[in-house]
C-alpha cells in the first residue's frame, strides 16, 4: 500500500510538473508568435516604404502603356537610390480636395529644362522632344484624327485648344505629362512638380496576368 501511495504521489508530482512545463510552453509559443509577427510587420513596413508599394492604376492617363485597372508595385527603393531621369514613369504625391493622391505620369523635362509646346509638338530646350519609344505613332495620329490634337490644352476661357504655357525648371522641378495626354491631368494644368513629390518610378503589373511585366 506504502509503494502505491508513494507511486502516486510520484505520479501526481510528475503530472504538475508535466502541466507547468506546458503552461510555459504555451506562454513561449504565444512569445514566439508575438515575436514573428513583429518581425514580419517591420519588414512589411520596410518593403511598401523603401524598396516597393502596391499600386493600382486607375483612369486611362497612361494608357495604352498602362491601363485602367492594372495592379502591381512600383519601385520605391529605386528613386532613393538613383534619382529619376527623363521617360522614367512615376509615381507622383498630389493633393486633390486637401486629400493626398497619387498619379502615375512619365517625365518629361527634369531641373533645368525648357519645356514648350509648339503647333502640338513638344520641344526640350528647343529641340523636338522624340516620343516615339513610349507613344505610339500611330495611336498618337487617331487620337489628332478624332480630337484635332494630341499635346494641347484648353484656353483660359475654356473655348479653344491652345499650345501649353513654356516652362523654365528649377533645380528641384520635374515636367510630368500622362502618355495618353488628351485625357491626362498633369503639369500642364498643374505645373511642375518637386522633386519631394516623386515617391516612385517604373510599375510591376501582376494584374490581369495577361499583361504581367515591368511597364518602363
Amino acid at each position: 500500500i506504502r509503494d502505491r501511495i508513494y507511486h502516486m504521489k510520484k505520479a501526481k508530482r510528475n503530472e504538475l510538473r508535466y502541466n507547468e512545463d506546458d503552461e510555459r510552453t504555451l506562454l513561449e509559443d504565444i512569445l514566439d508568435f508575438i515575436k514573428a509577427f513583429v518581425i514580419c510587420a517591420i519588414v512589411i513596413i520596410l518593403f511598401v516604404n523603401f524598396i516597393a508599394h502596391p499600386v493600382r492604376v486607375d483612369g486611362r492617363s497612361m494608357y495604352p502603356t498602362l491601363k485602367d485597372g492594372e495592379f502591381g508595385f512600383t519601385n520605391v527603393g529605386g528613386v532613393l537610390l538613383s534619382g529619376a531621369k527623363r521617360g522614367d514613369i512615376v509615381v507622383v504625391t498630389m493633393k486633390e480636395d486637401g486629400q493626398k493622391t497619387y498619379w502615375v505620369k512619365r517625365i518629361i523635362g527634369i531641373p533645368g529644362d525648357t519645356v514648350s509646346c509648339v503647333n502640338d509638338i513638344v520641344y526640350i530646350n528647343g529641340k523636338v522632344l522624340d516620343e516615339t519609344k513610349y507613344i505610339d505613332p500611330d495611336y498618337r495620329q487617331s487620337l489628332i484624327d478624332k480630337f484635332g490634337f494630341f499635346n494641347k490644352v484648353p484656353d483660359d476661357n475654356n473655348t479653344d485648344i491652345k499650345d501649353f504655357d513654356e516652362v523654365k525648371l528649377n533645380d528641384d522641378e520635374y515636367y510630368v505629362m500622362g502618355d495618353n495626354r488628351p485625357f491626362s491631368q498633369d503639369s500642364r494644368y498643374v505645373g511642375p512638380v518637386k522633386k519631394s513629390q516623386i515617391f516612385a518610378k517604373k510599375i510591376l503589373v501582376l494584374l490581369p496576368f495577361s499583361e504581367i511585366g515591368v511597364k518602363l
